[in-house]
């Protein structure tokens, strides 16, 4: 296999900074994950008493549904973040700020728009 000379220094690994960054990922990834699972947890825990209330089949119904379309605007707004964010960061990375501003602004705008639609 041939390398181009012109990125050699996007090859060169260092294991010594790869290892300390791992404890920095956990720091933030831990608390992640668990407010991630005690999120989905509590839904489900919801749903499971419902079934305790009187007219059990309905209410679990409704339930089912307004958990759906909350992860129906979850993903969308999701989606606006992952898309505005990868736009910000490569006009940063481009070196053009102005750019990376009117993105940051044009993508709160459709975030506001999406949140009034909603």
């Amino acid at each position: 296999m041939r390398y181009s000379p012109s990125c050699e220094k996007t090859r060169t690994l260092h294991l010594k900074d790869v290892f300390l960054s791992v404890k920095e990922f956990f720091h933030f990834a831990i608390p992640s994950a668990v407010m991630a699972c005690l999120e989905w947890w509590s839904f489900e825990i919801l749903v499971l008493m419902s079934g305790l209330l009187p007219n059990s089949k309905l209410e679990t119904s409704v339930l089912s549904i307004c958990l759906s379309s909350d992860s129906l605007h979850y993903t969308i707004s999701f989606g606006i973040s992952v898309a505005a964010s990868t736009r910000i960061s490569n006009e940063l990375g481009a070196g053009n700020p102005q750019a990376a501003q009117i993105a940051t602004l044009v993508s709160m705008l459709i975030a506001l728009v999406e949140t009034l639609i909603a």
